[in-house]
């Protein structure tokens, strides 16, 4: 996963607005992977892994962006 887009320093330069189509866009390929592993379709399982857990990194950054800005604002 070299130079991917889902490293954790990639997408802390990313801003809200895209890691929200960014996650839009991990989420229809995960509905997308899920209907091919339905219709035997999928060889590579390891795929939908793999996108749950790029989906896991997007909401990580979108969640402790929230938190950071939830502590600033009580200070």
């Amino acid at each position: 996963m070299k130079d991917s887009p889902y490293k954790t320093a990639q997408l802390k330069e990313r801003s809200a607005d895209e890691l929200r189509g960014l996650l839009a866009e991990l989420k229809k390929e995960m509905f997308d992977l899920r209907i091919m592993a339905a219709t035997s379709q999928l060889k590579d399982t390891n795929r939908i892994a793999a996108n749950r857990r790029n989906i896991a990194r997007v909401l990580t950054e979108v969640s402790t962006r929230k938190a950071s800005r939830r502590r600033n604002d009580n200070e």
